[in-house]
């Protein structure tokens, strides 16, 4: 009977295991993630760069109004200050809107690799028809404020199912890390965006109450807390971002 040679036994035992390897390989690949987590990575960068310019408008405008009523700065003064504010706010709202545009695009893009970013789509299009409804109909309401609150819920949400995505991803490609990292972020995030929620429903609910000074502290506390859930949310983009960068095509 005919021995195989060691040349022939090595060509049995490698060409099975490429061809599984390869196999593998082709399934871990995520080339629409990779592409809608980059995109989402920037719309956030975007979205960061808006909430402090609409914040510092914020708080220009709070201030303009504690000079004005303490009589610590002049009307003009006053004046010039909320305005300034005024103008700030604008231009976050726009780079604001510019990002979720740029986001809704990565959400559709990395849905069709893992279906929880296409979760987070379907609840970020319910916040956009949630605000439109808020602004239209409570306009002219003082429920307006405490409205936006459940608009800041509802962006938790799309942030919670995002995470989990990247979690999913991460365990598909076998990197604990990455996936160890969206577990912690995911605890942080809820945290951090309660707190935010309950300072902004407490400056909501006490405004006519309280001093215009307090309201402006509180103003800045929640302007701290969105800042520091921008960059929690950012740094785990960032990882999932490096983690998925050789899946693109």
């Amino acid at each position: 009977m005919h021995k195989p040679t060691i040349l022939g036994k090595i060509i049995v035992e490698l060409i099975p295991e490429k061809f599984i390897n390869e196999k593998e390989k082709n399934v871990m690949k995520f080339s629409n993630a990779a592409k809608g987590v980059s995109k989402l990575f920037t719309a956030e960068i975007l979205g960061l760069i808006g909430f402090v310019l609409t914040g510092i408008g914020a708080v220009a405008m709070a201030t303009g109004v504690v000079g004005s009523n303490q009589k610590a700065m002049s009307d003009n003064a006053a004046i010039a200050t909320a305005g300034g504010g005024a103008v700030f706010a604008t231009i976050g709202a726009i780079i604001l809107f510019v990002g979720a545009i740029i986001s809704i695009v990565g959400l559709v893009q990395a849905g069709k690799d893992e279906k929880f970013f296409k979760y987070a789509l379907y609840a970020m299009i319910i916040f956009f028809v949630f605000s439109l409804i808020v602004n239209i109909a409570l306009s002219a309401s003082g429920y307006k404020d405490y409205a936006t609150s459940g608009g800041s819920l509802i962006n938790l949400i799309v942030n919670i199912l995002v995470i989990q995505g990247i979690i999913n991803l991460a365990n598909a490609k076998q990197d604990a890390k990455v996936a160890s990292k969206g577990l912690l972020i995911f605890k942080l995030i809820i945290v951090v965006t309660v707190l935010q929620i309950i300072v902004s429903i407490i400056v909501t609910a006490t405004q006519n109450t309280v001093a215009a000074a307090i309201a402006l502290v509180l103003t800045l506390v929640a302007l701290i807390l969105g800042i520091a859930r921008y960059i929690i949310y950012l740094s785990l983009l960032s990882n999932a971002k490096k983690m998925l960068a050789d899946d693109k095509e």
